[in-house]
């Protein structure tokens, strides 16, 4: 309550401030103020199998009705020649009667020519959202939304500095971004708590994105680095690092009423840097000898959309590879997973829609070399967007 308490709070203020804005008439020192809103709600059903329960012995299915916490509430601000600007967007979710708020954008920019400089909490170019699949239901129960982690990688939106150069037929864009922190370090197979350890960084992560555009034609590949570094004192004897980075590859296509989906990405040791990753499958190990055994990733997804009126029919597919060295005490040093999705979008209105989906998800194996089982959901998403 104390949180919703400060949303409304907050919105009053924003409004407080927009109307001397507005009844003193375009000025040099006036803005313009605009707001939106995103109301989502899921219903469904998520059945998974018994590996992926707690009780690890009998499958387990429930019916779920929620908030997913993409739903938002948003506020833009624009200077008068729209050379400078700025958004505002809190995310919204309710959840087995708990309502809580997050922080998705914070940041300000100011454009020059093709030139923009921004700085802010926020995503960017790499890994873009231009590219999702419309795969929605399930944030909340499983953690599944635009095939992340399954096929689409997304750096998430952090604290950053960029700087974008673009015209409409290309652009880059490099940006100075917060490194996310570990929060433990796996050695011999072991988890070495954060508490006896010191994480630092000596440089901020670094995101390179070229963009291409012709006809129905758009691509954003780039690269992500960071550079993650702990000091163990003399509690095992030796400090290390490793590094995270990623190469990727979107490309989408658009041509009439159908449009083409495709992102592929590799790299390696997303834990705890690239949200939606796990830590049993993509954090690096720490072998007897004190060295770092990096976990290699790569994958991709595809998918297609066809629209006919307000009717969409899409689907997609997604697909993860994950492999250690030091996995391999274990039988295999592989493991591999896939989803899959198909909705039938309906656009009622202009502002509501409905989005009725299925979604199948193979955990293939544990890094122990056990089976992890499988899930599916089915359900509809309503959509209220303004």
């Amino acid at each position: 309550m104390k949180k919703l308490l400060i949303i409304a709070v907050a919105v009053m203020a924003i409004f407080a401030m927009s109307v001397p804005a507005m009844a003193a008439g375009p000025s040099p020192s006036s803005y313009t103020f605009e707001m939106a809103a995103r109301m989502l709600t899921d219903i469904g059903w998520d059945q998974q199998s018994a590996e992926q329960t707690r009780n690890g012995q009998t499958s387990v299915g429930s019916w779920f009705v929620n908030m997913p916490g993409h739903s938002y509430l948003q506020a833009r601000f624009y200077s008068v020649d729209k050379n400078v600007g700025g958004r505002v967007e809190l995310g919204l979710r309710s959840y087995n009667g708990s309502a809580t708020t997050s922080l998705r954008y914070a940041y300000g920019y100011w454009r020059v020519g093709n030139c923009r400089i921004l700085a802010g909490q926020t995503d960017n170019w790499f890994g873009s959202l231009a590219y999702h699949v419309r795969q929605y239901v399930g944030l909340n129960e499983s953690a599944h939304l635009l095939l992340f982690g399954w096929g689409f990688l997304w750096p998430g939106r952090v604290p950053q500095v960029q700087f974008t150069y673009n015209t409409e037929q290309w652009g880059v864009q490099f940006a100075l971004e917060q490194p996310s922190s570990a929060s433990d370090t796996f050695w011999e197979g072991t988890i070495i708590p954060a508490a006896t350890q010191d994480f630092y960084y000596q440089v901020p992560r670094m995101s390179l994105t070229f963009m291409f555009k012709f006809g129905g034609f758009m691509t954003h590949p780039g690269v992500m680095w960071s550079q993650h570094q702990y000091e163990q004192g003399d509690n095992l004897g030796f400090g290390e690092n490793w590094d995270t980075w990623a190469f990727v590859l979107p490309i989408k296509y658009t041509a009439g009423a159908f449009t083409l989906k495709f992102q592929g990405h590799y790299g390696q040791n997303f834990w705890g840097e690239i949200p939606f990753y796990t830590a049993d499958t993509t954090a690096p190990t720490v072998n007897a000898s004190g060295e770092v055994e990096d976990t290699i990733i790569y994958g991709g997804v595809l998918a297609g959309e066809y629209t006919i009126g307000k009717i969409m029919i899409t689907g997609g597919f997604g697909y993860e590879n994950f492999q250690n060295d030091q996995w391999s005490v274990n039988g295999d040093d592989t493991i591999s997973r896939w989803g899959a999705f198909i909705a039938v979008p309906y656009q009622f209105t202009k502002n509501f829609g409905v989005h009725p989906e299925f979604s199948y998800y193979d955990y293939d194996n544990n890094s122990n070399g056990t089976d992890a089982g499988n899930e599916w959901l089915l359900g509809v998403q309503f959509r209220f967007i303004f």
